[in-house]
């Protein structure tokens, strides 16, 4: 699968956040997303996995509106940066004033922001997403089926809890798949680890899911600083 790639000025203020995994009853994130429209900052990078579920289908739009009614009117105040998630894509017919890549990249900075599962290794996986994010296919199975089997299908997965756990060798992992990634810093969410390395030239920095610890991060003078929100 090819990466959408677009080019942007990663501005100081910034606030970035990953893996809110937002349901319609997650009161925290529309609350979050209140207080930017109030205050609202030099840019906001979702990084992806904003939503448990979010496709460009009739019910996940009716089902997701509250917090995309936010997102839409929080983007005419500030800059909105998306990059998909494996729970959130095909979003540019959904999001109206928002740019949407699979990574961004500022030059400039040296750095490289996306969700992470686009950058995994695997193969299998690569497939995988290949195939679930092709939404002509589930179009097409959509209207074959008179909507029963995705709507029977975005429940299931609706309901499903999300785990927050530590993964083991979790550094050597980032390291092998940044290998060749030339960039001095790298964001990314999917993994729900809130770790940063050092490696050599690079900086790679995990940030929290939201969902698990409600952390968000700032660039604040060059750095990449954790938030709690709430806190």
């Amino acid at each position: 699968m090819s990466l959408k790639i677009k080019e942007v000025e990663v501005k100081n203020g910034a606030v970035f956040i990953a893996d809110v995994h937002y349901k319609k009853d997650n009161k925290v994130f529309l609350n979050f997303l209140n207080e930017l429209y109030k205050n609202p900052p030099s840019q906001l990078f979702l990084l992806g996995d904003i939503f448990h579920l979010l496709l460009p289908f009739k019910f996940l739009i009716n089902y997701n509106k509250e917090a995309i009614e936010l997102i839409n009117k929080l983007s005419k105040k500030t800059e909105i940066y998306y990059t998909p998630g494996n729970h959130d894509f095909n979003l540019d017919s959904i999001f109206e004033n928002i740019v949407v890549a699979d990574v961004f990249v500022d030059k400039k900075r040296g750095f490289f922001l996306t969700h992470g599962d686009l950058t995994d290794k695997d193969l299998f996986y690569k497939l995988y997403s290949k195939l679930v994010r092709n939404y002509l296919g589930n179009r097409f199975l959509n209207i074959l089926t008179l909507n029963f089997v995705n709507n029977w299908l975005f429940k299931k997965i609706l309901q499903k809890k999300i785990k927050c756990l530590k993964i083991k060798n979790f550094k050597e992992k980032v390291f092998l798949k940044t290998a060749d990634m030339n960039y001095k810093v790298i964001i990314e969410g999917h993994y729900h680890q809130n770790k940063k390395f050092a490696f050599k030239n690079k900086i790679y920095v995990n940030l929290g899911a939201f969902v698990c610890d409600r952390s968000y991060f700032v660039l604040e003078n060059n750095d990449i600083k954790e938030k709690i929100y709430g806190n």
